[in-house]
């Protein structure tokens, strides 16, 4: 069950809602985590139990690495072990050829999750509560599990502190999840989903029946494809987590609207890199270690290790290599605060671009070699027309999508409220049309869903 499904909107939200607002306070974690666990039982059946079981260990092994009258060797092997058991589910699952096809629903994001509670409940940072069904909570939430974000324990702990002040913001934080969700739902439903139309077919056609045309038209809609299919989830998680009255972290913050390859990596899939940084970079040493070797390589670590997260594949190592190679040019040459100009700047501006949408045809391409053929009839035009008759159909079809993609990677609804609203009457006007537009939009989007026009997450794969 994905959470566009018509069952998970009409049916499974509404009745986790109502029995998690009306029932007593003492037992609403009891019932959200009833229902987490029913909503990973519906979507992966196959795998109830191991994630079951996954789960109790790490509360266990989590619970005990926070007791610090322990002695500091065991907690460090007890650590260890349970880092090692998450590490090697996730290996044998999502890397070996010896398990059915069928991935353990959100294995990648809890796997990163449980790793988190561990070292955060062994280093102090996470508090944990008294009850250790917080921690199964934390780990199972159903609103985060297919696709992250990927938070921390802290971030649904400080909601557990704060009860009588969420009780207190309990319709704030409705309707403010209800509007989230919605904007993440229209985001999924009429433009992701429209644009990975045009790049099936792109991706689909055979090198040497591809126009340059249709090559480029189908890298560029799957960069907005995969930034508003994401981003989609992370909206619904965040707009879902709230309907409950808990924080959920952002994880996109208009990432192509970057200046520079490192800036886009501290805008796209934010808590992912913050996990990176806390867990893997920051504990190899750094950049404040002594030597700068030792700097580039960890970052090196860090982006083979991002790259294989994302799959064993060669395409998914030279994605991460590539972004490796990249950031560390900009270290070493300043770029791009070393420019003068804004000529300069613009220009890097669009280099940065093209390389992002150059590693995402990397990143969707099914091997090394099909991505690099893909890059080919981009740069080099292909023995047929520039243009096929294809590449101008599906232009001419979903011109109005595509251009509202582009448009809505910026942030124009800030832009045009800052525009618009001057005065009071003005204010009441915009907020009115600021929630009627995204639930007529939201209705349209329905009639999608109801017509089966709607495709599971790019990143339910990872």
């Amino acid at each position: 069950m994905y959470i566009t499904d018509l069952s998970f909107i009409f049916w499974f939200l509404p009745l986790s809602l109502i029995l998690y607002h009306f029932v007593p306070d003492r037992i609403k974690e009891y019932v959200l985590l009833a229902v987490s666990l029913f909503f990973y039982a519906c979507g992966s059946r196959t795998y109830f139990f191991l994630f079951l079981i996954s789960i109790t260990v790490n509360v266990i092994l989590g619970r005990c690495l926070y007791k610090r009258e322990k002695p500091d060797v065991l907690r460090t092997l007890m650590l260890v072990c349970g880092i090692v058991l998450d590490v090697s589910l996730l290996g044998y699952y999502k890397y070996s050829h010896f398990h059915s096809f069928l991935l353990p629903l959100g294995i990648s994001f809890f796997t990163f999750k449980e790793i988190s509670y561990l070292v955060d409940a062994y280093t102090g940072k996470a508090v944990l509560e008294e009850n250790p069904l917080h921690d199964a909570l934390y780990l199972s939430f159903f609103a985060q599990l297919q696709s992250g974000p990927i938070s921390r324990y802290a971030d649904m702990g400080s909601s557990y502190k704060d009860a009588s002040q969420r009780r207190k913001r309990k319709l704030e934080m409705f309707s403010e999840g209800c509007y989230r969700f919605i904007i993440g739902f229209n985001k999924k439903i009429l433009l992701a989903d429209v644009l990975s139309n045009i790049t099936a077919q792109a991706f689909s056609a055979s090198p040497g029946q591809m126009s340059a045309a249709l090559a480029w038209l189908g890298a560029v809609c799957y960069s907005l494809q995969l930034f508003f299919d994401f981003s989609g989830y992370s909206d619904m998680a965040i707009g879902i987590s709230g309907m409950f009255g808990y924080k959920c972290p952002e994880n996109f913050k208009y990432p192509y609207m970057t200046a520079s390859v490192s800036e886009f990596w501290r805008r796209w899939h934010i808590t992912l890199g913050a996990w990176f940084r806390d867990y893997i970079y920051i504990p190899l040493g750094g950049s404040r270690i002594g030597s700068k070797g030792r700097v580039y390589f960890n970052l090196f670590v860090v982006w083979i290790l991002t790259g294989i997260w994302h799959g064993a594949s060669w395409n998914f190592v030279f994605w991460g290599v590539g972004y490796f190679v990249l950031i560390v040019f900009e270290k070493l040459t300043g770029l791009p605060k070393n420019l003068k100009t804004r000529f300069g700047k613009i220009v890097y501006r669009i280099l940065t671009l093209l390389f992002i949408n150059f590693q995402w045809v990397m990143f969707r391409s099914g091997s090394l070699n099909a991505g690099l053929c893909y890059i080919k009839n981009m740069l080099l035009c292909p023995p047929n027309e520039l243009a096929d008759a294809t590449a101008l159909f599906l232009l001419r079809d979903n011109l109005v999508f595509i251009l509202c993609a582009v448009v809505f990677c910026f942030p124009v609804v800030p832009w045009l409220e800052k525009v618009f609203v001057k005065e009071k009457r003005d204010r009441v006007l915009w907020e009115i049309a600021v929630a009627v537009i995204p639930a007529v939009l939201f209705v349209w989007a329905l009639s999608f869903v109801v017509s089966g026009q709607n495709n599971p997450f790019a990143y339910a794969n990872f």
